[in-house]
């Protein structure tokens, strides 16, 4: 863990939570009612099948491409377009009537923002990350 750079150590943590937030809705919500609109919370988090696969989803592809930088430079963009679109689409739906086939509410627009602003910071981090070491190979100490 050690010779792990911090923007791999940003997509483990960030990748972890994600998907254990995906699992543990799954054990409130099954599969039932999958995009629907239900009163099922976990904390201050109110959640259905659809974000819960969302969640699971966003979180694999972190945990999958965190050994390579160049991998967790594309993931995490990926899963940063996709937290910040469904933040978008949450904090666009506050009107009765739209179907929220997201069932969001406030806390988690913040969780979509959060995730989608930490794996934006891991993207550019892996970047960098990459840029430096060709840098370095490039100047024989």
């Amino acid at each position: 863990m050690n010779r792990l750079r911090w923007p791999q150590k940003l997509a483990i943590s960030t990748g972890a939570l994600l998907a254990l937030w995906g699992i543990a809705g799954f054990f409130v919500t099954g599969f039932s009612s999958f995009a629907g609109q239900s009163d099922t919370w976990i904390l201050w988090l109110r959640v259905n099948p659809l974000q819960n696969t969302i969640h699971l989803v966003l979180g694999v592809v972190l945990l999958l491409t965190f050994r390579s930088l160049k991998a967790l430079g594309t993931g995490a963009l990926l899963v940063a377009a996709l937290s910040l679109i469904v933040f978008g689409l949450g904090a666009a739906r506050y009107d009765d009537g739209v179907v929220n086939v997201l069932n969001v509410n406030p806390g988690s627009n913040v969780l979509h923002l959060l995730a989608g602003f930490a794996a934006l910071a891991a993207a550019q981090g892996a970047v960098w990350c990459r840029q430096c070491d060709r840098v370095a190979a490039l100047n024989p100490s």
